[in-house]
């Protein structure tokens, strides 16, 4: 699943060719980890809150600014927990 994201994430954010895919898979892998942890349980393939934040988690670490990303997210990721907490 993360492999597949890869060219997605590319596309979406304009990442250059010459940036190695080993790196924006382990940007992948982090950002899972951070979101497993953050709202454990939730599906990335089903659960498009979980990939959006997860796309947007690799362009800020690929920009280094990954400190930015959990400020700038923050009411989005407390919204999201909230939502798998309170049954729909």
């Amino acid at each position: 699943m993360l492999e597949e994201m890869i060219e997605e994430v590319r596309q979406e954010f304009q990442i250059p060719p010459y940036f190695p895919d080993e790196s924006l898979l382990r940007y992948l892998k982090e950002g899972k980890h951070r979101l497993d942890t953050l709202n454990p349980g939730r599906n990335l393939e089903t659960d498009d809150t979980f990939r959006s934040l997860l796309k947007n988690y690799v362009y800020y670490a690929y920009n280094h600014k990954t400190y930015e990303w959990e400020q700038n997210y923050a009411a989005i990721i407390l919204s999201w927990q909230l939502e798998s907490e309170v049954p729909s």
